[in-house]
């Protein structure tokens, strides 16, 4: 009788200590990733206007959070003659020129004070361009008409800085270097003359926005969450 207490009672202790060292693995790593989760950043939304010279301009739209945004940007400019020009009876010209890109960017912002932070972080795109000029004579009729249409996709790195007035509205500056492919194809109508008509294509590749004279700056309003 005693031996079968005494294997009752080791057995119970035996069993006792298996369950708590079950409970107490169990519950440790439940703790451990509270304990080391970093505290999730507000979402941001942000609406912006872009401008990069007096006659070009960009709508924006980022979404994300105060260290990482996602752009959706739009730009279109252009210039066209209201009426065409003649000087001492020479031919004149009536010109349109025209540009619409579209374009997505991830950007990185480090902050360096409360107001002040930096910003960088890749972007692809594709920018058309038309420009046309329509030659007239002294009766301001057209003679011939020369049109050039271009497709340009590219990638590049957006650089810049932000500032926050308060926590609705920033400002953001920015230079966006680039590496393009630009594919060009030109056309040269003579209505009295068709005959004469030509046309022409062009491949080229290159570097764009090296300079500050290519910065833009942006003003959003942002609603956090």
């Amino acid at each position: 009788m005693k031996t079968i207490k005494k294997v009752i009672t080791l057995t119970a202790t035996f069993l006792v200590a298996v369950l708590n060292a079950q409970e107490q693995q169990t519950t440790a790593p439940a703790a451990q990733p509270v304990a080391l989760q970093k505290p999730q950043l507000p979402k941001v939304q942000e609406y912006g206007i872009g401008f990069s010279s007096l006659n070009s301009y960009s709508l924006q739209y980022r979404w994300g959070n105060e260290n990482r945004l996602y752009r959706i940007q739009g730009n279109i400019g252009g210039s066209s003659a209201l009426k065409p020009s003649t000087t001492n009876g020479n031919p004149g010209y009536s010109p349109i020129n025209f540009n619409f890109g579209l374009s997505f960017s991830i950007l990185k912002i480090k902050s360096v004070s409360e107001k002040f932070g930096l910003m960088y972080g890749g972007n692809f795109g594709l920018v058309y361009s038309l420009n046309q000029n329509n030659s007239l004579n002294n009766s301001n009729t057209i003679v011939s008409k020369n049109k050039t249409e271009s497709f340009q996709p590219y990638v590049g790195f957006a650089l810049g800085a932000v500032y926050k007035i308060n926590s609705s509205f920033l400002i953001y500056a920015e230079i966006d270097p680039s590496i393009y492919y630009n594919y060009q194809q030109s056309k040269t109508t003579n209505p009295p003359m068709p005959l004469n008509n030509t046309s022409s294509y062009t491949n080229s590749f290159g570097l764009q926005n090296l300079s500050n004279s290519g910065a833009s700056l942006t003003i959003v309003y942002r609603i956090t969450k």
